[in-house]
């Protein structure tokens, strides 16, 4: 059976002791963490990356700032919408929010994000343009092409929908509310690991 990859998105703003927590998430399974905080620099990003220990920061994929990816040696960046794609040692990646950009990938991206598939949990009215069938035809058709990159979902991803992100053809997807809208978040994100290994076994 094929598991699905799981990946987290920071909240956008600095959380108290973000550090630890990051630290904590990696230790119990998470392999990638897409560190997005949209209205801080680089400086203040960097602090935080330096409160990060070394081994941790290649599984850290970085938004908005691509100089940080090399200074500090992490996993990839992630380009925003429009962003013209560059060329990093790591990964590369973007989200894509319409069936029309699914379709038509033509860049030379790692990953995208794709959603929201679901009412986002973070977001306030930020809900799903595109029925979940429509998702898996598009998957489907650009699936021929051996080489396309891999597709995660977004936006408002719990436990319950993980086995019917799979049946659609994602090859992972993304958190951030489910996880860090629990006074908990390293439990929760523990729970979610958990059930995405139960529910794909089959």
């Amino acid at each position: 059976y094929l598991l699905m990859d799981v990946l987290l998105i920071t909240q956008p703003k600095l959380k108290n002791k973000e550090a630890h927590y990051i630290c904590k998430l990696f230790e119990v399974g998470l392999k990638k963490l897409h560190l997005r905080k949209p209205s801080y620099n680089a400086l203040q990003i960097s602090r935080l990356l330096d409160e990060i220990p070394d081994h941790f920061l290649p599984s850290i994929v970085m938004h908005r700032h691509p100089k940080l990816v090399a200074d500090y040696g992490l996993a990839g960046y992630h380009h925003a919408d429009g962003e013209e794609v560059r060329s990093f040692s790591g990964t590369t990646s973007r989200s894509l929010h319409t069936l029309q950009d699914l379709a038509s990938i033509h860049e030379d991206l790692d990953y995208v994000f794709f959603g929201p598939v679901f009412k986002s949990i973070s977001k306030n009215g930020y809900e799903p343009k595109v029925p979940l069938d429509k998702i898996e035809e598009v998957i489907a058709e650009i699936s021929t092409n051996k080489t396309r990159p891999k597709i995660y979902a977004l936006g408002g991803i719990r436990r319950k929908k993980i086995s019917t992100l799979k049946k659609t053809g994602f090859d992972g997807f993304a958190l951030l509310g489910s996880v860090w809208g629990h006074s908990d978040p390293v439990n929760a994100f523990r729970k979610f690991n958990q059930s995405c290994s139960h529910s794909l076994c089959h």
